[in-house]
């Protein structure tokens, strides 16, 4: 069966999908931060997080497809690419989470269709998705950038104003904000300090998805980014300054200009 998990957007408003899903018939349950969407009668469990990104068990495409379309008025800053990943899941005498060796497909082992079960490991999985989405931004920043210190080697200057280096440097402390003050990424998320008995599931779904490594990978491409827009900074403030220098100069010029007129008139 599928799982899959999706990040489209910043964030959701829960509030409303909650009651978007009552008025058509599905059930509704309410944990921090995120909601828990089925029909007993049906198979299949939807957990939608309020930072923006959602699992699914048990839907196939067309019902995958549908949700988003759905989802979408409740959208808050959709993202310009959809991450998403695909897990095959299916039920055993234990709870694992393995690579198919031959066909290199991630695989989710249940021993049971317990709901709570299947959101503890879907927090590592929310969690590990919106990672991709960071990762992929910051790499798209870093091609658009890593042109200007060659520039600056052949050139002696860069074609970005000061300004943009501003903005830039904004955008990096936004993402390096979000990552590092998300403390979900930091401890084990709030659900767990009620529900502690499933929190080795999610410790397990986090170290297999790699979560920690990867935000600290991400953390240090940043600090990369950082570093760059600082040199960029210091490379245009030597600018400012230099034409500065040649005001002043000028301006000295000129008002020895006008007392020499002064004295020969």
């Amino acid at each position: 069966m599928r799982c899959v998990s999706f990040c489209p957007t910043e964030s959701y408003r829960l509030t409303a999908i909650a009651s978007f899903f009552r008025n058509v018939g599905y059930t509704v349950k309410q944990y921090r931060k995120i909601l828990h969407v089925f029909r007993p009668t049906k198979e299949g469990d939807i957990f939608i997080f309020s930072y923006g990104c959602l699992v699914t068990w048990g839907l196939n495409r067309q019902e995958e497809k549908q949700l988003l379309e759905q989802l979408k008025p409740f959208s808050i800053n959709p993202l310009p690419t959809m991450e998403v990943a695909r897990f095959v899941y299916r039920y055993g005498d234990r709870i694992e989470m393995a690579t198919h060796e031959r066909f290199n497909i991630d695989i989710i082992i249940l021993e049971s269709e317990n709901p709570q079960l299947k959101l503890a490991i879907s927090y590592g999985l929310a969690q590990s998705i919106q990672l991709e989405s960071y990762e992929g931004a910051v790499q798209k920043t870093i091609e658009q950038n890593t042109h200007y210190p060659e520039q600056l080697a052949k050139k002696g200057s860069i074609s970005l104003s000061q300004k943009e280096i501003s903005r830039r440097m904004g955008q990096i402390f936004l993402a390096r904000s979000s990552i590092n003050l998300n403390s979900e990424y930091l401890a084990a998320p709030e659900y767990f300090w009620e529900h502690p008995s499933f929190e080795d599931y999610y410790n397990m779904s986090e170290k297999f998805l790699d979560i920690q490594r990867r935000v600290a990978t991400l953390n240090q491409k940043l600090d990369v980014l950082h570093e760059l827009f600082d040199m960029l900074t210091s490379q245009l403030q030597h600018r400012h300054s230099n034409m500065l220098e040649l005001v002043i100069i000028l301006l000295i010029l000129v008002e020895i200009l006008i007392t020499l007129a002064e004295k020969i008139i």
